[in-house]
């Protein structure tokens, strides 16, 4: 795993409650409840069902959005599955639901796009007022959701791989256009639960809730070359309370 070129307070916590339990929880300061987000989901669909190809090769990027778009009709009956099946399920960004249950099967892989133009450009955080690395605006991350509640990403040990190599040889030459974009990123969101996948290779920050609360990580492996740069593992910003 990748070293911490500098270390927060913050970072320090993360790591002591990493070693000492099961999970990594953000709770809010009005909320002192963990939630229980581990729930059956009434409706799932496979991927493959909107022309998915798990060939490693194929942009699946529509298949994913036309996905998640039609799963939004169950967002007021229980919420939807969406399954990704063993195979490598190459994709740019995609955005997630309320009451979404994103799951990857045993041997699958969420690939990102080595293709920038695959990744938008969107506005940067209000907090930050401009992109981390450059004025101005940002990639969004491969996995993106704002103004979300209830969504869970797990699996049985799938793989979200953000391919990031061609990122830091863009932020080593310095021919970097805007920030690079986070593998998973969340704003604006409450009750989440992220568990049992890997994360490689993220282009940026590997997982990123940022404004909000009821957060839990949990039984997750992280891993970049130890010469990546700035591939932080969980990186929180802007949240109510941390335990």
């Amino acid at each position: 795993m990748r070293r911490f070129s500098s270390v927060t307070v913050v970072e320090v916590f993360l790591v002591l409650a990493l070693l000492c339990c099961s999970s990594w929880k953000v709770w809010s300061i009005t909320l002192c409840k963990e939630t229980n987000l581990d729930k059956v989901r009434p409706h799932s669909v496979s991927i493959t069902e909107f022309g998915a190809v798990g060939d490693g090769i194929t942009l699946n990027t529509k298949a994913f959005q036309n996905a998640i778009f039609y799963l939004n009709s169950f967002s007021d009956k229980g919420g939807a599955k969406l399954f990704v099946p063993a195979g490598r399920w190459l994709t740019g960004s995609f955005d997630l639901i309320s009451h979404l249950t994103l799951w990857l099967d045993k041997d699958a892989v969420i690939l990102g796009s080595t293709n920038s133009e695959d990744w938008p450009v969107v506005e940067p955080l209000p907090s930050y007022g401009r992109g981390r690395e450059l004025p101005g605006a940002r990639h969004r991350s491969l996995i993106y959701g704002s103004n979300l509640t209830d969504v869970i990403i797990t699996g049985n040990e799938g793989i979200i791989d953000g391919q990031g190599s061609i990122w830091w040889s863009k932020f080593r030459n310095k021919t970097l256009d805007y920030t690079r974009p986070h593998l998973v990123e969340l704003m604006n969101s409450t009750g989440i639960l992220i568990s049992n996948l890997t994360f490689l290779n993220s282009p940026f920050w590997t997982i990123h809730p940022v404004y909000c609360s009821q957060v839990t990580v949990q039984n997750v492996t992280i891993l970049a070359p130890l010469d990546s740069p700035n591939t932080d593992g969980i990186d929180p910003g802007k949240l109510s309370a941390y335990y």
